[in-house]
């Protein structure tokens, strides 16, 4: 989850058959079955890389200048029980592997949209945009260490023509958490020895939420591909505890309306966060089998956002939401910010299917002990993360037994955590992979 006011800013190479014939069609993304060598099939397993990589176009100089970058489509289990094809942006060091190869840093992105077209990859090599916020530069001075990284673009996120199916898994545990163990997976399978097994998620924003589901899937990882050895989580800004968060948000919202002022700039951009991005939710919730009504979750105008522009990219959705509002409070003195008819308020929390969504996926992370040790960074002024909420869930996940290292970083917003945090992530990095 990303707050953005005008935000512009694997072929299985390791099991080798002498005459296996890789015949992967690409049909309404289902991959044929792989031939074997007595000419029976097989079909492809979690992690299995699809064709061969190809080379990423239009990657940022500071990466290029570093490392080199393929584009990896892996298999992995989807939202709906069906296995999928998913994309990851992979970046090796320009420097020959060490003596029992690169550890892998495994990067989940913030948030970009629901539509395939809005994945990283996508906007890197269709529209020459590097989306993913301030990471160019933290990636590069990961991978200047000597690390290799895997970058997924997420289940439902990625190029069509990789047969990648709409259906992105916004904030829900399994589908992120997937995401990521699985192009640790298919990166281990791809590179063989030139990766030494040991890897670590990280992320920001979303990619924060996507790297501690990481960690919680972090065994199937190992299951799948024994040579994978997990050695502790990096987690952004993220956003833990969403109703908590809508909650606060709320109440800012209202006391701005009954000031009787014009809103701020600030104000107005809390309200666009608190309606834009809620489109993603709710059309994950119901891909997933959530049993969630549009309808008591939106005022008309968001409903007519929620139908006709789901597609739309954040930084472009924001901007249309803002408008809109813009134009509803120009329309009369008697409109504020609290009677704009979009997301319902507060009161979508109280939906038995969101409750058992939020229960289901950010709740079991409270609830759970994950392994290894986790680098949790966070900005005093996060609004996107307000400070009683992340202390609240990393209480309780400390309660709970989980090794949370959280740091503090004064004065720092929620696009500040990853460059003000920097030298932070390098340390634990170079920890936990005992490289410099």
């Amino acid at each position: 989850m990303t707050h953005s006011g005008n935000r512009r800013v694997l072929l299985h190479k390791g099991r080798a058959c002498a005459f296996v014939l890789l015949a992967a069609l690409l049909v309404g993304g289902f991959i044929a079955p792989v031939g074997g060598p007595d000419g029976s099939s097989r079909a492809q397993d979690d992690g299995d890389v699809v064709g061969d990589p190809a080379p990423l176009r239009n990657v940022p100089q500071e990466i290029s200048s570093v490392a080199t970058g393929e584009l990896l489509v892996y298999r992995m289990p989807g939202m709906r029980g069906e296995q999928v094809n998913a994309t990851a942006m992979l970046f090796l060091p320009r420097k020959a592997p060490p003596a029992g190869g690169w550890p892998l840093f495994v990067w989940g992105h913030g948030t970009l949209g629901w539509a395939p077209h809005c994945a990283p990859s996508v906007q890197l090599q269709e529209k020459n945009e590097w989306a993913d916020g301030p990471n160019a530069a933290l990636l590069a001075a990961v991978l200047k260490m000597g690390i290799a990284v895997v970058a997924p673009d997420y289940e439902g996120l990625g190029p069509r023509s990789a047969g990648v199916p709409t259906g992105h898994g916004y904030y829900d545990l399994p589908s992120e958490g997937n995401s990521m163990i699985f192009a640790a997976v298919a990166a281990q399978r791809y590179l063989g020895d030139r990766l030494s097994g040991q890897w670590a998620p990280g992320g920001w924003s979303e990619g924060g939420f996507a790297a501690l589901a990481a960690a919680y899937y972090s065994p199937l990882a190992t299951k799948a591909e024994p040579a994978l050895d997990y050695q502790g989580t990096i987690t952004l800004a993220p956003v833990p505890d969403v109703p908590a968060m809508n909650r606060l948000l709320w109440q800012d919202i209202d006391n701005a309306s009954r000031s009787g002022l014009p809103p701020t700039a600030h104000q107005i951009d809390q309200l666009v966060f608190a309606n834009a991005e809620t489109i993603y939710f709710t059309k994950t919730q119901r891909y997933a089998g959530y049993d969630v009504d549009p309808r008591q979750v939106y005022g008309p105008n968001m409903l007519r956002f929620y139908r006709q522009d789901w597609q739309t990219c954040l930084d472009d959705l924001n901007d249309a939401v803002r408008q809109d509002i813009v134009s509803y409070l120009s329309a009369s003195p008697s409109h504020r910010l609290n009677t704009y008819p979009g997301v319902r308020g507060d009161s979508p929390n109280a939906l038995p299917e969101n409750r058992r969504f939020f229960e289901q996926n950010q709740g079991k992370l409270e609830r759970s002990t994950l392994p290894g040790s986790i680098l949790w960074l966070y900005g005093t002024d996060d609004i996107t993360s307000p400070n009683s909420v992340t202390y609240n869930v990393v209480n309780k996940m400390v309660a709970n037994g989980n090794d949370i290292n959280l740091s503090v970083l004064e004065g720092a917003g929620h696009y500040d955590v990853p460059v003000v945090g920097l030298p932070l992530i390098q340390a634990r990095l170079g920890q936990l992979f005992a490289v410099e």
